[in-house]
């Protein structure tokens, strides 16, 4: 995928683990390495998932992406809670993409089984020309062989990703 391919998508979909690392590097990109939810990351990590961020105009995400990136968040116990007091700030730009839980889990009920409910969202929201960055390789693998565009961060900082 070059970077004209990236232009002429709608946006950019981040999953959970990376919306993390985005909140958390923003807060103080030290305590990426620190963070139990984070610690496989690195400063540098997050500057290039800063950096590749810049080659989207719109971000979306999901009731269910942010209800998890909210769950995993709230036991961020240093500054009192002022990395989860930060998402709403750090999201305000992003459009929030709404998919009924059940028609999802009905229509897509082989996702659904082997990749829960937030994944399963996913796989319609890519559907409307989303590029989904993840770190799950699984899903990556399932989306890129099902036709629809997503890339694995692992890829990307590894390098095998130049664009």
């Amino acid at each position: 995928m070059t970077r004209a391919d990236l232009a002429r998508k709608t946006g950019l979909l981040l999953d959970a683990n990376l919306l993390v690392l985005y909140v958390i590097g923003c807060y103080d990109p030290k305590r990426i390495v620190q963070n139990k939810r984070t610690n496989s990351y690195t400063p540098e990590d997050f500057d290039l998932l800063v950096d590749f961020m810049t080659q989207f105009r719109q971000f979306a995400t999901t009731p269910n992406i942010l209800t998890e990136v909210s769950n995993l968040l709230e036991g961020v116990s240093y500054q009192y809670g002022l990395v989860l007091a930060m998402l709403p700030e750090l999201i305000k730009e992003f459009v929030e993409l709404h998919e009924p839980s059940h028609p999802i889990m009905s229509s897509k009920n082989k996702e659904f089984i082997k990749f829960g409910l937030s994944d399963t969202v996913f796989c319609q929201v890519v559907e409307q020309s989303y590029v989904l960055l993840t770190d799950d390789f699984d899903l990556c693998y399932y989306l890129l062989n099902n036709g629809f565009d997503a890339l694995n961060f692992t890829n990307l900082r590894s390098g095998y990703l130049l664009l």
